[in-house]
């Protein structure tokens, strides 16, 4: 499903943000990406739905090369991976369903199932009685749910999270990390970049980790 062939992400600047990183992810499965602050978790993840290109070597989705994928796929590409980010990216002035819809108003989905889907992606988080509330009237935990059912409402093969649990504590990291569970549940393969500790040694995930870049070592679940 996901597959790093010699990869390496070099900035501007000459700092490599990765360097020769090689894995594959099985479809359906659940991954940490662990490591340091720093380490390239972030740019990794940037990688799989091309929002930032390699440097040298091969990344493939679903057994296609992205170098080979015409410019014009990407958004094909990227309906089918959702991304909670680090940072929420919410409108705050805006109600929760707005946010939630916005991906497939930029699809250009019909009115109907535009509502359809974002009810359904907010349901699964446990806010469909909260979709007409504004975002800056919501808790930083009930903020990351949102950023998860926006990232769901596609209905994407593929879940990428970005430090889901940074600004929660331990109670709400364990039920943000619940919800990707259920979603990896019904064969949705999930990758989730995290330093989280308390996170880590609670669930036995194979984690790939990293440092300065490079990978240091896969672990299984243990």
């Amino acid at each position: 499903m996901i597959e790093f062939d010699g990869v390496s992400r070099r900035f501007g600047n000459g700092h490599f943000g990765l360097q020769e990183v090689s894995f594959h992810i099985p479809e359906g499965r659940m991954v940490f990406i662990t490591g340091h602050s720093g380490s390239g978790k972030s740019t990794l993840l940037r990688l799989i739905p091309a929002l930032d290109q390699p440097t040298s070597g091969t990344v493939r989705i679903g057994g296609h090369d992205l170098k080979k994928m015409p410019a014009h796929q990407y958004p094909k590409l990227r309906r089918q991976i959702g991304v909670v980010f680090q940072d929420h990216h919410l409108l705050p002035n805006r109600h929760v369903f707005d946010n939630v819809a916005l991906p497939l108003q930029v699809s250009g989905f019909h009115s109907t199932d535009i509502r359809r889907r974002a009810e359904a992606a907010l349901d699964k988080v446990g806010l469909l009685d909260r979709q007409r509330a504004r975002i800056d009237e919501l808790s930083g935990g009930e903020q990351q749910r949102v950023n998860i059912a926006r990232a769901l409402v596609n209905r994407p093969k593929i879940l990428l999270a970005d430090e889901p649990t940074g600004n929660l504590d331990p109670e709400l990291s364990r039920e943000i990390f619940n919800q990707f569970a259920q979603f990896h549940a019904v064969g949705v393969t999930v990758v989730i970049a995290s330093h989280d500790v308390h996170l880590l040694k609670t669930y036995a995930v194979p984690r790939i980790v990293l440092n300065q870049g490079r990978i240091s070592h896969i672990e299984e679940a243990f």
